[in-house]
């Protein structure tokens, strides 16, 4: 027990001891007699530490951008460091030898060793390298005189070792000629693309790399155009060191270009269902008779990944099964095949897409993914779930406040159905069974078949995606009267009931449609589409590229000769647009804008279901606001009765919406000095402070509010915060605070800055993944 105390005391007490002790540690160092020039490391009195690194005359480049290309490295002790070494010198004296038990000693030195990564010493072969390095640098970049040595010395008045790189630069060349040898046979058409990729021009700084840069563009445009052979030499330089001018020679063996004469398949079936002939051909970009393409190769690699039943696929020129000549190449394409049938219940966390509710619950699945070989994904699934979660989590876990949805039904997934020109068309559709709680009294059957077209767009265009949906929906609100009549029946006065009935409308129009139809008549028959752009560079914690979602649903009109297609009547368009962007190795800026607008048509005869209306608040929202609680104007609890605007705010959405956020998000860097797991861990943690704004309008229980045009944007609420979170696979689990800043319904205290008792206000949310 003692032996484990004293291994554990230097970590224990070290910031205690840093404040009884002087913060200098100047005793850390003592000067080499042997060698007054350098200071030696108190780790190992036979090596000297580098405590800095200088560059001398590096006007062109700064010392960061010339040290991240150095081997040699200076010693950066932490502050923890600094005062474990302290003490650990002081132990080593003959009158501390003498009271302080050897065991302790150890531990200290025990405890450093663990700091050793910090600590560089000066390797004279690593300095050596690190001036060839920097020549190479300076020479690749125009500077072909430059000149670098360096010094290793003692700063005696600092008590610490330079390493400095003394430069001297001269002067520049510029580039007086390019010339491309053996392009001069090239097709009008590829020779027109190849000259627009020639972007080095005469008189500017010679660069290697930006040569290289264009160089090796030119040899892809040749791959993806025909040239399979197409290789090139290492570019000549010719160096005027008179002028100070280089001249560049570049040559090209482009071979005689390829057609594509026969496609085959190899299938490593390992059991599984055969995918048709057919259906891999339709993947394919490129065909017999075309010219080779490196990028149509690569776009049809991909498509047939995205099937989804295969786990290799590799696509390459063979001989097997037909020989090439000297104009034409055959393909080879080889799948192996994934596992097609699974089944099984797990716990899974998901997010809508739109609305970004975090929900939480069981799944039963069976999933089949090549139910009639043509890659078909089959599902049978029944999952009990409570949604947006997050406010469940806020209401402290009130059964009577969460949101509950059983949902059971089938599902079928055409990948690829057809294709026009370059856009790429699929088909699913499902039946679904679902069950939801609306509020105790009143609960929501739904019967839906939604068939969904997908479009792949090609990829180099702003919108890579889009759908287009149908839905057929019946929704029966059960037990309707007698909720409608519990709530009344708390009204104390004739204004409230008056808004109750108002809050009920919107499900009143479906309650009497369901009496009037049979069960088979659809209360909603909505059109819909989408288009998707998305360069995200990681979908779930993304540093760089864009986000853009633009849906439209609609419902036909009751016009002449037309059938009523249920009841639902409304028109919706939303937007979203999110931006990421890196500012330091640590530091992402996010940004999120979402706007969306409903056109209600009869509201006296018809409804829109709640999974088309908006609401604000909550963790991936305005979040200084509870989930679902946000809107303009805010209902005040004394014009309802008693325990009905819990129930009107939570599901009675509103029509319009416009909500937007800034945001910060800091990583933790993985130090150098703690062990594996522990270094993972402090690498895994972020940080985000956040400032969000928004609001919705046209709240279905008060639709008709006069509104003025400004207050779509002058009503919109504002709130700030900060979060810490840990990165998961999917996304950080993170926990937010915040706090309203402004609040467009407070009668007075608007803002931040007059309210009291400020901390009253302030939300706790829980998510999954970031907000956006």
């Amino acid at each position: 027990m003692i032996h484990t105390i004293l291994k554990k005391f230097p970590i224990i007490i070290l910031n205690f001891l840093s404040l009884i002790i002087p913060g200098q540690f100047d005793l850390l160092f003592a000067q080499n007699k042997n060698n007054p020039d350098l200071i030696p490391s108190f780790v190992n009195k036979f090596q000297y530490e580098i405590g800095e690194i200088r560059f001398l005359g590096n006007n062109s480049f700064t010392s960061s951008e010339l040290q991240n290309i150095l081997a040699s490295r200076q010693t950066n002790r932490g502050y923890d460091h600094k005062i474990l070494l302290y003490y650990d010198v002081q132990l080593k004296y003959t009158y501390a030898k003498k009271i302080i038990p050897q065991i302790m000693i150890n531990s200290f030195d025990q405890a450093l060793q663990t700091m050793i990564n910090e600590v560089q010493f000066f390797e004279q072969s690593k300095a050596e390298n690190d001036v060839i390095t920097l020549h190479d640098f300076y020479n690749q970049n125009g500077f072909h005189k430059a000149k670098v040595s360096y010094t290793f010395e003692g700063d005696l008045s600092r008590q610490l070792n330079v390493l400095s790189f003394f430069i001297n630069e001269d002067t520049a060349s510029t580039i007086s000629g390019i010339t491309y040898l053996g392009l001069d046979s090239l097709p009008n058409d590829i020779n027109y693309t190849v000259k627009s990729l020639m972007k080095v021009r005469i008189g500017e700084r010679f660069n290697e790399e930006r040569i290289f840069s264009e160089v090796r563009a030119i040899h892809f445009k040749l791959l993806d155009n025909g040239y399979y052979y197409a290789k090139y030499e290492m570019p000549l330089v010719l160096q005027d060191t008179t002028f100070n001018r280089d001249s560049v020679i570049i040559s090209f063996q482009t071979g005689k270009r390829q057609k594509i004469d026969g496609i085959d398949y190899i299938d490593s079936t390992k059991g599984q269902n055969l995918v048709v002939k057919d259906m891999k051909d339709k993947q394919l970009e490129i065909g017999i008779g075309d010219w080779y393409s490196i990028s149509k190769v690569n776009r049809s690699n991909n498509n047939l990944l995205s099937l989804g039943t295969f786990d290799i696929v590799s696509i390459d020129t063979s001989s097997i099964f037909k020989p090439q000549t000297d104009s034409t190449l055959s393909l080879l394409v080889f799948t192996q095949y994934r596992k097609q049938q699974e089944w099984g219940v797990s716990w899974y966390i998901n997010r809508t897409a739109i609305d970004n509710f975090t929900n939480s619950g069981l799944e039963a699945l069976y999933s089949h993914k090549n139910i009639g070989g043509i890659a078909q994904n089959f599902n049978i699934f029944f999952r009990p779930e409570i949604r947006d979660f997050s406010r469940w989590v806020q209401e402290l876990f009130n059964l009577s406040k969460w949101d509950f949805q059983l949902q059971t039904g089938i599902s079928l997934a055409q990948p690829l159905w057809f294709i026009i020109d370059k856009a790429r068309f699929g088909v699913a559709g499902q039946l679904i069974y679902s069950y939801s709680k609306i509020f105790s009294e009143l609960q929501l059957s739904t019967v839906s078949a939604p068939i969904k077209l997908p479009i792949k767009f090609p990829e180099f265009t702003f919108i890579q995606y889009g759908t287009f949906d149908v839905l057929f929906e019946r929704q029966v609100p059960m037990n309707f009267d007698e909720a409608y009549q519990i709530e009344l029946n708390k009204a104390d006065s004739a204004a409230e009931k008056e808004k109750i009935k108002s809050s009920f409308k919107i499900y009143e129009a479906l309650n009497k449609y369901r009496h009037e139809t049979g069960m088979l008549v659809p209360s909603a028959f909505i059109f819909g589409g989408s288009l998707i752009g998305d360069t995200r560079n990681d979908i779930f914690n993304p540093s760089s590229g864009y986000y853009f979602n633009f849906s439209l649903d609609l419902t036909i009109p009751k016009i002449w000769l037309v059938p009523e297609l249920g009841i639902a009547q409304f028109y919706r368009a939303q937007m979203s647009y999110y931006l990421f962007t890196r500012l330091s190795p640590t530091t992402i800026f996010a940004f999120k804008v979402r706007g969306g607008l409903t056109v209600w048509g009869d509201q006296e005869d018809t409804y829109v279901p709640i999974e088309r209306q908006f609401f604000a608040g909550g963790a991936n929202s305005v979040r200084g606001w509870a989930s679902r609680r946000l809107r303009y104007p805010q209902p005040k609890a004394s014009d309802y009765a008693e325990g009905t605007l819990d129930f009107f705010q939570d599901f009675v959405g509103s029509g319009t919406i416009l909500e937007g956020s800034f945001e910060l998000r800091f990583r933790f860097p993985r130090p150098a000095n703690f062990d594996e797991l522990l270094s993972e861990i402090i690498s895994n943690i972020v940080l985000t402070s956040f400032v969000d704004w928004g609001n919705t309008f046209h709240w279905y229980s008060n639709y008709n509010y006069p509104y003025k045009f400004t207050d779509y944007f002058t009503k919109l609420a504002v709130a700030g915060g900060v979060g810490i979170g840990y990165l998961l696979p999917v996304g950080p689990i993170r926990m937010d605070l915040a706090l309203p800043i402004y609040d467009p319904s407070a009668g007075r205290d608007k803002t931040i800055f007059t309210r009291e008792n400020v901390m009253k206000d302030l939300k706790l949310h829980i998510g999954l993944g970031y907000s956006f």
